[in-house]
Protein backbone atom coordinates (compact mmCIF):
# COMPACT_ATOMS: atom_id res chain seq x y z
CA UNK A 1 0.00 0.00 0.00
CA UNK A 2 1.66 3.12 -1.22
CA UNK A 3 1.74 6.36 1.28
CA UNK A 4 -0.72 8.04 -0.55
CA UNK A 5 -3.78 5.07 -0.01
CA UNK A 6 -4.55 5.96 3.60
CA UNK A 7 -4.81 9.64 2.36
CA UNK A 8 -6.90 8.79 -0.60
CA UNK A 9 -9.62 6.60 1.96
CA UNK A 10 -9.83 9.72 4.12
CA UNK A 11 -11.01 11.67 0.96
CA UNK A 12 -13.14 9.38 -0.29
CA UNK A 13 -14.51 8.97 3.48
CA UNK A 14 -14.76 12.73 3.78
CA UNK A 15 -16.85 13.01 0.49
CA UNK A 16 -19.06 9.64 2.03
CA UNK A 17 -20.24 11.56 5.10
CA UNK A 18 -20.97 14.60 3.35
CA UNK A 19 -22.76 12.74 0.33
CA UNK A 20 -24.80 10.93 3.76
CA UNK A 21 -25.18 14.10 5.64
CA UNK A 22 -26.79 15.74 2.40
CA UNK A 23 -29.33 12.72 2.17
CA UNK A 24 -30.39 12.66 5.59
CA UNK A 25 -31.37 16.66 5.30
CA UNK A 26 -33.43 16.09 2.31
CA UNK A 27 -34.72 12.90 3.92
CA UNK A 28 -36.16 14.89 6.80
CA UNK A 29 -37.03 18.30 5.17
CA UNK A 30 -39.37 16.07 2.88
CA UNK A 31 -40.51 14.19 6.16
CA UNK A 32 -44.11 16.26 6.91
CA UNK A 33 -44.10 14.88 10.38
CA UNK A 34 -40.52 16.69 11.74
CA UNK A 35 -42.76 19.83 10.74
CA UNK A 36 -45.21 18.67 12.75
CA UNK A 37 -42.27 18.04 15.71
CA UNK A 38 -40.94 21.40 15.67
CA UNK A 39 -44.10 22.86 15.67
CA UNK A 40 -45.48 21.26 18.15
CA UNK A 41 -42.11 21.95 20.60
CA UNK A 42 -42.49 25.98 19.87
CA UNK A 43 -46.11 25.90 20.90
CA UNK A 44 -44.72 24.19 24.08
CA UNK A 45 -42.75 26.77 24.44
CA UNK A 46 -44.59 29.24 24.23
CA UNK A 47 -46.94 27.79 26.35
CA UNK A 48 -44.36 27.54 29.63
CA UNK A 49 -43.38 31.12 28.68
CA UNK A 50 -46.80 32.40 29.29
CA UNK A 51 -47.52 29.81 31.81
CA UNK A 52 -44.45 30.63 33.80
CA UNK A 53 -45.13 34.67 33.95
CA UNK A 54 -40.96 35.22 33.72
CA UNK A 55 -41.36 36.94 30.06
CA UNK A 56 -42.71 40.32 31.65
CA UNK A 57 -39.40 40.67 33.34
CA UNK A 58 -36.78 39.34 30.85
CA UNK A 59 -34.84 36.93 29.13
CA UNK A 60 -33.26 35.27 32.49
CA UNK A 61 -36.71 34.90 34.10
CA UNK A 62 -38.19 33.12 31.09
CA UNK A 63 -35.08 30.95 31.12
CA UNK A 64 -35.94 29.52 34.87
CA UNK A 65 -38.81 28.84 33.26
CA UNK A 66 -38.19 27.05 30.47
CA UNK A 67 -35.18 25.13 31.78
CA UNK A 68 -36.63 21.96 32.96
CA UNK A 69 -39.35 21.60 29.93
CA UNK A 70 -36.33 22.19 27.40
CA UNK A 71 -34.42 19.80 29.24
CA UNK A 72 -36.82 16.76 29.26
CA UNK A 73 -38.38 17.69 25.37
CA UNK A 74 -35.54 18.07 23.19
CA UNK A 75 -34.38 14.44 24.44
CA UNK A 76 -37.53 13.81 23.35
CA UNK A 77 -37.41 15.62 19.95
CA UNK A 78 -34.06 14.52 19.74
CA UNK A 79 -35.14 10.48 19.83
CA UNK A 80 -38.32 11.19 17.31
CA UNK A 81 -36.01 12.18 15.20
CA UNK A 82 -33.43 9.55 14.89
CA UNK A 83 -34.57 6.66 16.69
CA UNK A 84 -36.05 4.70 13.57
CA UNK A 85 -33.07 5.63 11.32
CA UNK A 86 -31.23 2.86 11.10
CA UNK A 87 -33.98 -0.10 11.69
CA UNK A 88 -35.77 1.24 8.85
CA UNK A 89 -32.84 0.62 6.82
CA UNK A 90 -32.18 -2.57 8.21
CA UNK A 91 -35.89 -3.53 7.24
CA UNK A 92 -35.60 -2.25 3.86
CA UNK A 93 -31.70 -3.95 3.16
CA UNK A 94 -30.60 -0.95 3.14
CA UNK A 95 -27.77 -1.83 5.46
CA UNK A 96 -27.13 -4.98 3.32
CA UNK A 97 -26.62 -2.93 0.33
CA UNK A 98 -24.28 -0.37 2.29
CA UNK A 99 -22.11 -3.31 3.78
CA UNK A 100 -20.95 -3.93 -0.19
CA UNK A 101 -20.22 -0.73 -0.85
CA UNK A 102 -16.87 1.53 0.02
CA UNK A 103 -18.26 4.21 2.79
CA UNK A 104 -17.35 2.79 6.40
CA UNK A 105 -20.22 2.35 8.85
CA UNK A 106 -18.41 5.04 10.58
CA UNK A 107 -18.64 7.43 8.04
CA UNK A 108 -22.77 6.23 7.74
CA UNK A 109 -23.20 7.26 11.07
CA UNK A 110 -21.16 10.28 10.75
CA UNK A 111 -22.94 11.21 7.91
CA UNK A 112 -26.43 10.82 9.52
CA UNK A 113 -25.47 12.57 12.55
CA UNK A 114 -24.80 15.60 11.02
CA UNK A 115 -27.39 15.40 8.47
CA UNK A 116 -30.05 14.95 11.07
CA UNK A 117 -28.34 17.15 13.47
CA UNK A 118 -28.42 20.29 11.23
CA UNK A 119 -31.95 19.96 11.25
CA UNK A 120 -32.61 19.50 14.96
CA UNK A 121 -30.13 21.85 16.02
CA UNK A 122 -31.88 24.56 13.32
CA UNK A 123 -35.63 23.30 14.24
CA UNK A 124 -34.92 23.89 18.10
CA UNK A 125 -33.43 27.84 17.27
CA UNK A 126 -36.35 28.04 15.21
CA UNK A 127 -39.12 26.84 17.47
CA UNK A 128 -37.38 28.80 20.81
CA UNK A 129 -37.71 32.04 18.09
CA UNK A 130 -41.39 32.77 19.39
CA UNK A 131 -41.06 32.67 23.15
CA UNK A 132 -38.26 35.66 22.52
CA UNK A 133 -40.06 37.64 20.66
CA UNK A 134 -42.94 36.94 23.21
CA UNK A 135 -40.68 38.28 26.03
CA UNK A 136 -39.25 40.91 24.03
CA UNK A 137 -42.99 42.57 23.96
CA UNK A 138 -44.65 41.39 27.19
CA UNK A 139 -41.96 43.39 29.19
CA UNK A 140 -39.17 46.01 29.00
CA UNK A 141 -36.44 43.30 29.77
CA UNK A 142 -36.00 44.43 33.38
CA UNK A 143 -36.65 42.76 36.17
CA UNK A 144 -36.17 43.48 40.13
CA UNK A 145 -34.80 40.09 41.10
CA UNK A 146 -31.74 41.17 38.36
CA UNK A 147 -31.66 44.78 39.56
CA UNK A 148 -28.06 44.92 40.84
CA UNK A 149 -26.71 44.02 37.07
CA UNK A 150 -29.69 45.58 34.97
CA UNK A 151 -27.56 45.60 31.56
CA UNK A 152 -26.83 41.69 31.78
CA UNK A 153 -30.19 40.58 30.78
CA UNK A 154 -30.11 40.48 27.21
CA UNK A 155 -31.27 38.38 24.20
CA UNK A 156 -27.87 36.82 23.94
CA UNK A 157 -28.38 34.90 27.34
CA UNK A 158 -31.28 33.71 25.72
CA UNK A 159 -29.37 32.76 22.64
CA UNK A 160 -26.97 30.95 25.42
CA UNK A 161 -29.73 28.87 26.33
CA UNK A 162 -30.80 27.66 23.05
CA UNK A 163 -27.28 26.67 22.42
CA UNK A 164 -26.78 24.90 25.32
CA UNK A 165 -30.00 22.97 24.95
CA UNK A 166 -28.85 22.08 21.07
CA UNK A 167 -25.84 20.67 22.93
CA UNK A 168 -27.78 18.66 25.02
CA UNK A 169 -30.33 17.66 21.83
CA UNK A 170 -27.14 16.12 19.42
CA UNK A 171 -26.48 13.92 22.74
CA UNK A 172 -29.79 12.55 22.66
CA UNK A 173 -30.11 12.35 18.89
CA UNK A 174 -26.67 10.34 18.76
CA UNK A 175 -27.82 8.20 22.13
CA UNK A 176 -31.38 7.64 19.43
CA UNK A 177 -29.08 6.48 17.00
CA UNK A 178 -27.14 4.38 18.97
CA UNK A 179 -30.63 3.26 19.87
CA UNK A 180 -31.67 2.36 16.22
CA UNK A 181 -28.08 0.87 15.68
CA UNK A 182 -28.77 -1.78 18.21
CA UNK A 183 -32.45 -2.59 18.18
CA UNK A 184 -33.78 -4.97 15.75
CA UNK A 185 -37.44 -3.97 15.17
CA UNK A 186 -39.16 -0.87 15.71
CA UNK A 187 -40.55 -1.89 18.82
CA UNK A 188 -37.41 -2.93 20.67
CA UNK A 189 -36.38 0.64 19.58
CA UNK A 190 -39.07 2.61 20.89
CA UNK A 191 -38.58 0.53 24.33
CA UNK A 192 -34.76 0.91 24.09
CA UNK A 193 -35.47 5.22 23.27
CA UNK A 194 -37.68 5.03 26.88
CA UNK A 195 -35.06 3.73 28.62
CA UNK A 196 -32.09 5.81 27.35
CA UNK A 197 -34.11 9.17 27.70
CA UNK A 198 -35.07 7.70 31.27
CA UNK A 199 -31.42 7.35 32.34
CA UNK A 200 -31.00 11.31 30.26
CA UNK A 201 -33.55 12.52 32.22
CA UNK A 202 -33.03 11.06 36.06
CA UNK A 203 -30.36 8.38 35.81
CA UNK A 204 -27.06 10.74 36.67
CA UNK A 205 -29.17 12.48 39.11
CA UNK A 206 -30.67 9.30 41.24
CA UNK A 207 -26.93 7.47 40.96
CA UNK A 208 -25.21 10.29 42.45
CA UNK A 209 -27.29 10.61 45.20
CA UNK A 210 -27.09 6.87 45.96
CA UNK A 211 -23.43 7.09 46.15
CA UNK A 212 -23.53 10.05 48.17
CA UNK A 213 -25.67 7.89 50.38
CA UNK A 214 -23.84 5.14 50.58
CA UNK A 215 -20.42 7.57 51.14
CA UNK A 216 -18.84 7.02 47.85
CA UNK A 217 -18.83 10.15 47.53
CA UNK A 218 -18.79 13.61 49.64
CA UNK A 219 -20.43 16.84 49.23
CA UNK A 220 -18.41 18.48 47.60
CA UNK A 221 -17.79 15.89 44.28
CA UNK A 222 -21.87 15.63 44.06
CA UNK A 223 -22.35 18.77 41.74
CA UNK A 224 -19.84 17.24 39.42
CA UNK A 225 -20.94 13.72 39.36
CA UNK A 226 -24.43 15.13 38.67
CA UNK A 227 -22.63 17.34 35.48
CA UNK A 228 -21.55 13.64 34.22
CA UNK A 229 -24.90 12.96 32.86
CA UNK A 230 -26.25 15.15 29.88
CA UNK A 231 -29.05 16.61 32.15
CA UNK A 232 -26.86 17.79 35.17
CA UNK A 233 -24.30 18.54 32.66
CA UNK A 234 -27.04 20.75 30.55
CA UNK A 235 -28.34 22.55 33.81
CA UNK A 236 -25.01 23.12 34.73
CA UNK A 237 -23.88 24.90 31.58
CA UNK A 238 -27.36 27.09 31.79
CA UNK A 239 -26.82 28.12 35.36
CA UNK A 240 -22.74 28.74 34.43
CA UNK A 241 -23.18 30.45 30.78
CA UNK A 242 -26.46 32.30 31.36
CA UNK A 243 -28.06 32.36 34.95
CA UNK A 244 -24.70 33.72 36.56
CA UNK A 245 -24.39 36.66 33.66
CA UNK A 246 -27.00 38.30 35.32
CA UNK A 247 -26.80 37.55 39.15
CA UNK A 248 -23.88 39.30 41.14
CA UNK A 249 -22.85 35.60 42.99
CA UNK A 250 -22.19 32.78 41.04
CA UNK A 251 -25.16 30.10 41.13
CA UNK A 252 -23.12 27.02 39.59
CA UNK A 253 -21.12 24.68 41.17
CA UNK A 254 -19.10 23.10 38.11
CA UNK A 255 -16.97 25.04 35.17
CA UNK A 256 -18.81 24.90 32.00
CA UNK A 257 -15.85 23.27 30.62
CA UNK A 258 -17.25 19.76 32.98
CA UNK A 259 -20.92 20.29 30.81
CA UNK A 260 -19.14 20.42 27.61
CA UNK A 261 -16.85 17.56 27.92
CA UNK A 262 -19.67 15.47 29.75
CA UNK A 263 -21.94 16.28 26.39
CA UNK A 264 -19.15 15.34 23.90
CA UNK A 265 -18.60 12.62 25.71
CA UNK A 266 -22.04 11.63 25.52
CA UNK A 267 -22.44 11.95 21.73
CA UNK A 268 -18.86 10.20 21.42
CA UNK A 269 -19.60 7.30 22.96
CA UNK A 270 -23.18 6.82 21.70
CA UNK A 271 -21.38 7.36 17.80
CA UNK A 272 -19.27 4.69 18.49
CA UNK A 273 -22.04 2.09 19.82
CA UNK A 274 -24.14 3.01 17.02
CA UNK A 275 -21.03 2.52 14.38
CA UNK A 276 -20.03 -0.71 16.14
CA UNK A 277 -23.32 -2.50 16.32
CA UNK A 278 -24.82 -1.65 12.98
CA UNK A 279 -23.69 -4.76 11.26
Amino acid sequence: MSAVDPLRAIALDRGHVAAIARREVKTVTRNRGTLVLFVGFSLLLLGFTWAGGGHASGYVPTVVDLLTPVELLVPVLAFAIGYRVFVSDRERGELAVHATLPPSRSSIVLGTFLGRGVILALGVAAAALPALVFVVLSGDGTSPIYAAQRGADSPLLFARFVAVATLLGLAALAGALAVSAVARSAKSAVGLALGLWAVLAVGADVGALAALQRGFLDVGGLPTAVALGPGGAYRGLVFATVLDAATVEATAAVAPAVGVLSLVGWTVVALAVAAYALW
